[in-house]
């Protein structure tokens, strides 16, 4: 992939409102269907990386303490690209000095960033697929089965308890035991759990012009 595919990507999404639609009910599945396999790919695989990133965050309190400390770098250091760092900390429940933090330290970047590469694009998707993810599983209306089988286990372990509390009763039953980890009593206090409404009431194209242009 190549910086005219990011081009094409926001161009698209800006310009086809069904395309748009799509990608916000299901971010990963929109780019396979619309020829943006390449993204869909990428997005899958960072999509599952947030996933590992933030079951960590909630399970370990020195790495999440250095997170609250310095989030752009710590998040940076982990392997996340700058432009997804306020995406992900908006996404995971982060507290909001921490978020205003971090925005604060990328914005004073942008003068000198040049354009965002693929990569960075790929992870601010995965992020956005992460949100609807845990939006899926919070939802009672949706199936079952799509809820539970879709949702990587990080997503499960860490939903906000008020969204959790919305969970179809067999849907919870289906969660394998071993898929919930144990989430610190310190994340608990200061961290919101996972706040997928948040990402999705931006929208896919608002993410992604934040990043890309």
């Amino acid at each position: 992939m190549t910086s005219e595919a990011v081009t094409a990507l926001v161009e698209r999404l800006e310009g086809d409102a069904r395309f748009t639609s799509a990608f916000d009910e299901d971010a990963i599945a929109a780019l396979r269907n619309e020829g943006f396999a390449a993204f869909a790919t990428a997005a899958k695989q960072d999509r599952d990386r947030i996933g590992e990133l933030v079951d960590r965050i909630y399970r370990d309190d020195e790495f999440r303490a250095k997170v609250e400390e310095d989030p752009l770098a710590e998040l940076i250091d982990w392997g996340l690209a700058e432009e997804a760092v306020g995406p992900l900390l908006l996404v995971a429940g982060a507290p909001d000095e921490v978020i205003e933090r971090a925005t604060a330290d990328v914005e004073a970047h942008i003068s000198a960033r040049k354009p965002a590469t693929v990569a960075a694009v790929a992870a601010v998707i995965g992020t956005f697929a992460f949100a609807q993810q845990a939006s899926a599983a919070s939802n009672p209306a949706a199936s079952t089965a799509q809820a539970t089988a879709q949702l990587a286990p990080q997503a499960t372990a860490q939903v906000a308890p008020q969204l959790r509390a919305q969970l179809a009763p067999q849907a919870t039953a289906q969660v394998k035991p071993q898929a919930r980890v144990q989430v610190s009593r310190s994340a608990q206090a200061t961290w919101h759990g996972i706040q997928p409404q948040r990402a999705k009431a931006l929208g896919g194209l608002t993410l992604l012009r934040s990043s890309a242009l």
